[in-house]
């Protein structure tokens, strides 16, 4: 469109720059801000609001406005125009802006320090935000890929005299090394070469560039460097010393890389001696260090400031998959120097710091040289705990807890002199003191524990003092504190239940406790303190299961959880986490959870209701083809409730309905019934994100095996729906959790409904999952959806065998091969059930794939249903009878493996 005849609305343009301001802003979810970015790319004239918004101030033209930009006298002005530049690439690809990808090249080689400054800065986001379109074919360009016309000059200025070009050089081909595009691959002596010889620059930020080069040629060339692997370890030990933070930091980066890539260890014990001491001095708070300000404010402040936005955790949704091999994702506590977390996304202070990677790097050396590393530790930990300088003492707890899991052995002897020393610090004057205590004590937890398992009641005292010592932190006036305890309850929580038969019996002279001060944390923290409270009390459900349906257990914690739900506005932020923590508790709360499910459902249904409306009103295309008046309606805030539309509420409202289903069963009969449930879920099933048509699927399971009677009127759509997804085209990496779904909860149905409602689609169900079963094509499938198919086929056939048995020949072989991988339980006897019955029906069919049948029978450890066991007892007896009157049994029994056969005489003697 030409610049003359196209004018901008006022409201469009507001609408543009709010977004694009919101982008840069620190703590924003830039995800989100791309989603409805992409939104707008729709229309065509998006791309002149962003040429306008930035050409405007300077009076330029529209059309090609922005390339100039990028090397505007003005900084600021050609820096926001770089990251526009990299929105437009993201949004459209590198190939469709010809200009700029023929600019950036000649740009690298100006000489006018603005136009370079500019490209430099342009690439570098691009290179950070899209690294994939640096591997772009440029038909400008006779075909040639972009990193083979930007990576030459990118290693010219690595020569530059000018500090800040060879800082971003460095720094933009740092950002390739990870992908190794074609363009550095073909360069990559040069590149090397050129960290080398910058080794030692005196510029600080040059050298930080240079140190992180060589830690990522370290993971993606490590055969070209181990030569000089000796020589790179004393470089980074010097540079791990170096004044400057963020070149130690990125010297410390090193060790966990190495690592990691379990590179020969041997030789980095000779440095240990050297290295530690090095660690455990980066280890030592930094004299000024926000975190420590923050937690000593908190200190001195009668009441306890509550949260920001910018200070809670964004909220990252955790993926809820059914079927035999969905489990939910443990936390576990990893993050060795994490200071108060069941896990790295727990932690209260988010930001890596020199600090944080050190204390990794030495959980990361415990775990490969073990106790080899205490006789220089232990030394200057014993010393440090005796200081009076409060950051030595905290960083000798912080390496205690790092070395915990690696030294284990070396540490035991010492376990309940280590306790007893670390219990009073939880008392400590300085908050960061009682925050890493918490951390550590939390880390120590599998020891004590295991101490129970193998001492009984004499191992009880050292557990007992801990578990008050970390309740008792719980109730700490400062909310940081507060945080860390609570954590470090939910790893000790975890740690009951690893590998532990009866994790609730350890528990039981807790549980009352436990419990008492979660509930008093709901009512008391501040928001971020609340969200870490709802993953404890979470993990805390799932380990104790079945005795949470206790109603005294259920009562202490459901009040302040069902009030937090059922009280916050419908647009409340901190809503997901708390629908997060009630999806994961409901279910094992069972029919105590009565007496609050209606306000629980109820408010679920006005959550889910409002957002999918919020939803619907976003996509009408009734919002004409332009960026204006999609800015004009509102961009994406909807129904004029003020609700900004956010699928995740969606699926969290769901995802409490299905806890609700799980929990009350039967019970859930009369709240469905009364509600527009069903119809809703009709509509999410076929949403455009995968995520709420995942949690769809998993209700709509959880409601078959409930109350499937309110199905059955929308029975034709669901299978329809579910079959869809299910296409082979549609089984994509972004879709395959809502795939597993849909083919699950088909099942759930199947086995609830009479036989003849099913009879009319079983054919259709049975080739759509034997096509999934049958795949032959480019990749593998996942395991997963292979074995919610093969339970899915087994479950049609047990109830429709007339229809599947003539086709068996046609999927006898993959579904045998995959029913081998499903583990025991009532999903695997549902789908044997089904291959007997149409075994029986055409065992002439499935002759051909006997050897795999065969392995199938063999799969399984116990039989627990008598009847299953002496259907395939009679199977093997009826072809056995069979191929013996035909003098082939032993030619066709011998294909059979040795091991199968073996596990086949022991489970069916008789029949063989």
């Amino acid at each position: 469109m030409a610049a003359a005849a196209w004018q901008p609305t006022q409201d469009g343009v507001l609408q543009l720059v709010n977004l694009l301001t919101l982008y840069q802003q620190p703590g924003t979810n830039q995800s989100k801000v791309f989603q409805q970015l992409e939104g707008y790319r729709a229309y065509p004239d998006f791309n002149n609001y962003l040429a306008f918004i930035f050409a405007t101030g300077e009076q330029l033209p529209v059309e090609g406005a922005l390339l100039p930009l990028l090397g505007h006298v003005n900084r600021q002005l050609r820096h926001t125009s770089g990251t526009i530049a990299s929105v437009i690439t993201g949004l459209g690809g590198l190939d469709e802006w010809p200009e700029l990808a023929a600019a950036l090249p000649h740009c690298l080689q100006a000489e006018d320090a603005n136009v370079l400054d500019g490209a430099l800065d342009t690439l570098y986001k691009i290179l950070e935000d899209h690294p994939s379109q640096i591997e772009v074919e440029l038909a400008g360009a006779g075909g040639a890929l972009a990193s083979s016309l930007l990576v030459p000059p990118l290693l010219q200025l690595m020569r530059s005299p000018v500090d800040d070009v060879r800082c971003m050089a460095v720094a933009c081909l740092n950002l390739m090394a990870p992908h190794m595009p074609k363009g550095l691959q073909d360069n990559v002596d040069g590149y090397l070469q050129g960290l080398f010889a910058l080794a030692n620059d005196s510029s600080n930020r040059v050298r930080k560039e240079v140190v992180s080069g060589l830690v990522a040629s370290t993971t993606t060339l490590a055969d070209k460097l181990v030569p000089f692997m000796a020589q790179l370890v004393e470089y980074m030990l010097a540079s791990n010393e170096h004044s400057d933070p963020a070149v130690a930091l990125a010297a410390a980066e090193f060790w966990t890389a190495y690592l990691d890539l379990q590179l020969d260890p041997g030789l980095l014990r000779p440095y240990l001696a050297r290295l530690i001491p090095v660690l455990l001095k980066n280890m030592v708070f930094d004299e000024y260090d926000d975190e420590v300000a923050e937690a000593e404010a908190a200190e001195s402040a009668p009441t306890q400031k509550e949260d920001r936005d910018q200070d809670v955790k964004p909220f990252m949704p955790r993926t809820r998959e059914h079927g035999p091999s969905a489990g939910e994702a443990d936390g576990g506590d990893d993050a060795a120097g994490g200071d108060n977390g069941a896990d790295d996304d727990d932690e209260m202070f988010s930001a890596w710091n020199l600090r944080k990677c050190s204390a990794e790097a030495l959980d990361m050396l415990s775990n490969n040289f073990g106790d080899d590393l205490l006789p220089v530790l232990l030394p200057i930990v014993q010393q440090r705990l005796q200081d009076t300088n409060w950051r030595s003492r905290e960083s000798a707890i912080l390496a205690l807890g790092a070395v915990c899991h690696g030294c284990h052995a070396g540490l035991q002897p010492y376990l309940e002199g280590m306790i007893h020393m670390l219990l009073p610090a939880l008392q400590d004057a300085r908050p960061m003191v009682r925050i890493i205590t918490c951390w550590t004590l939390g880390r120590y937890s599998h020891w004590l524990f295991q101490g129970v398992v193998d001492r009984g009641q004499a191992g009880r005292p050292l557990l007992n003092e801990v578990m008050a010592g970390v309740l008792r932190s719980m109730g700490d006036n400062n909310k940081f504190v507060q945080a860390a305890a609570v954590s470090s309850l939910a790893v000790i929580v975890e740690a009951a239940g690893e590998g532990h038969q009866n994790p609730d019996n350890l528990l039981e002279p807790y549980t009352k406790a436990i419990l008492e001060a979660l509930a008093a944390a709901l009512t008391r923290y501040t928001r971020r303190g609340v969200v870490v409270t709802y993953d404890a009390l979470a993990c805390t459900a799932r380990v104790l299961g079945s005795r949470m349906s206790d109603p005294a257990i259920a009562g202490i914690v459901l009040p302040p959880l069902v009030h937090k739900f059922t009280s916050a506005p419908l647009a409340d932020k901190d809503l997901l986490a708390t629908m997060e923590c009630l999806a994961n508790v409901t279910p094992h709360i069972g029919r105590a959870m009565e007496v609050y499910a209606k306000a629980l459902y109820d408010k679920a249904i006005a959550l889910a209701g409002a957002y999918i409306h919020a939803g619907q009103q976003q996509q009408q295309p009734g919002a004409e083809a332009t960026a204006s008046t999609a800015a004009a309606a509102g961009g994406a805030t909807a129904n004029g409730g003020g609700i900004e539309y956010d699928p995740n509420y969606v699926v969290l409202a769901l995802d409490v309905l299905s806890g609700l289903a799980q929990g009350l069963r039967a019970s859930i009969e009369s709240l469905v019934a009364a509600s527009p449930l069903v119809q809703m879920l009709l509509i999410c099933c076929s949403d455009q994100s995968p995520d709420i048509r995942q949690s769809a699927f998993a209700l709509i399971g959880d409601l078959a095996s409930a109350c499937v009677a309110h199905l059955l009127p929308v029975l034709e759509p669901l299978v329809s729906c579910s079959l869809t997804m299910l296409e082979l085209p549609r089984i994509t990496d972004a879709n395959l959790a809502a795939a597993n779904n849909a083919c699950w909860s088909l099942g759930e149905v199947i086995v609830k409904v009479d036989t003849q409602r099913i009879v009319p689609h079983a054919e259709a169900i049975a080739h759509r999952v034997a096509s999934i079963l049958s795949y032959t094509g480019p990749g593998r499938m996942p395991p997963s959806i292979l074995e919610n198919c093969s339970i899915t086929l087994g479950r049609t056939a047990w109830r429709c065998a007339d229809q599947l048995a003539p086709h068996l020949g046609h999927f006898a072989l993959p579904w045998c091969t995959q029913l081998r991988n499903i583990r025991d339980g009532t999903e695997k006897e549902h789908a044997f059930l089904g291959l007997c019955r149409l075994v029986r029906m055409n065992p002439e069919a499935a002759l051909p794939a006997f050897p795999m049948l065969c392995s199938a029978f063999a799969s399984w450890r116990r039989v627990g249903c008598e009847g299953l066991r002496n259907e395939m007892a009679q199977i093997l007896q009826l072809y056995k009878a069979n191929l013996v009157a035909l003098g082939r049994w032993e030619v066709v029994f011998g294909d059979v493996p040795d091991a199968v056969r073996g596990k086949l005489v022991q489970m069916f003697g008789q029949a063989l």
